[in-house]
């Protein structure tokens, strides 16, 4: 049982952890990739989802996140936030739900401040000034039809970064993959860097931007984050797209479900029987297998 003193102590730096912060955090960061599992999946289920009102991706499918009716609390305080945009009560307000309490107990201080951050992170979609937010998605199939995307809220030209849109990288180690990675569709956040030659752990609210064979924009990674930089004009309404690689979606992308390629009657759309005929490569198999996204930048 926790003693009054120690109490006082998580009061004291819950006040401290929802004053002093950034609307935009640094871009380097400490997590493990296990961490940024976690991380990201607790920040998900408390900001996107409660706006959402679904689970939207998770690395960890199993665990569960909030106790009793936190989630009706989380609902509150993103209604709360979307419409008058105070940092600082939504900040406290989640890190003094109990489920949250009892998670960032167990962290050093240092870990508690990047925990805090990725809350941060994502509250950025819902900011007005963000330029872009999330909503619904029902075009993937290998989503079971219910996803999500990310779409400007504003005009974007191209060579914009997108300021307020990043995305958080870890190395993965071969242990990692066998740990992290889940038959049930985790890999879904993996990238294949060609430069540094192994797979990346991509989180954030950057990895809900989907593929597109013609897309929007791209990532560009700065090390242990990466940001988003604007390859075509956009209108409000348009979908923030990026390119995951020619064969993400098997060989040639012959099962993409984008937005081009129904367009042009291409990858799941295509008509042709000649895609079906190519064998795949031994490269191939494993992005097929984890669903490697190849980028060069990453």
């Amino acid at each position: 049982m926790a003693t009054l003193n120690e109490i006082e102590l998580s009061e004291v730096k819950i006040e401290e952890l929802s004053l002093n912060f950034k609307e935009t955090p640094r871009q380097d960061h400490s997590m493990t990739p296990v961490e940024l599992c976690y991380f990201d999946d607790f920040a998900t289920t408390l900001v996107v989802d409660a706006v959402l009102n679904f689970s939207t991706h998770k690395m960890c499918k199993k665990r569960r996140y909030l106790y009793g009716d936190e989630q009706r609390v989380a609902r509150e305080l993103m209604e709360r936030f979307r419409k008058d945009q105070d940092w600082t009560p939504a900040i406290y307000g989640f890190l003094n739900m109990r489920s949250v309490r009892s998670f960032i107990e167990k962290l050093a201080f240092n870990k508690q401040l990047e925990f805090r951050d990725h809350i941060i992170r994502f509250l950025n979609v819902f900011h007005h000034d963000s330029g872009y937010t999330i909503q619904e998605c029902t075009r993937y199939s290998l989503e079971g039809n219910q996803g999500a995307k990310l779409v400007a809220t504003r005009a974007w030209y191209r060579g914009d970064k997108i300021q307020r849109l990043s995305g958080v990288v870890c190395l993965l180690s071969t242990q990692d993959e066998d740990t992290i990675l889940q038959p049930e569709g985790s890999d879904f956040s993996v990238m294949y860097s060609n430069r540094k030659r192994c797979s990346t752990l991509w989180l954030g609210p950057g990895a809900y931007i989907n593929h597109d064979c013609r897309p929007t924009c791209e990532f560009v990674s700065h090390g242990s984050t990466a940001h988003i930089r604007v390859l075509r004009d956009m209108v409000a309404g348009d979908e923030i797209t990026c390119f995951y690689g020619s064969e993400f979606f098997g060989p040639k992308n012959m099962d993409c479900e984008c937005l081009t390629c129904e367009k042009t009657k291409r990858g799941k759309f295509s008509t042709s029987d000649e895609e079906e005929n190519d064998e795949p490569s031994a490269l191939s198999e494993k992005r097929i297998k984890y669903g490697l996204r190849s980028r060069s930048r990453v």
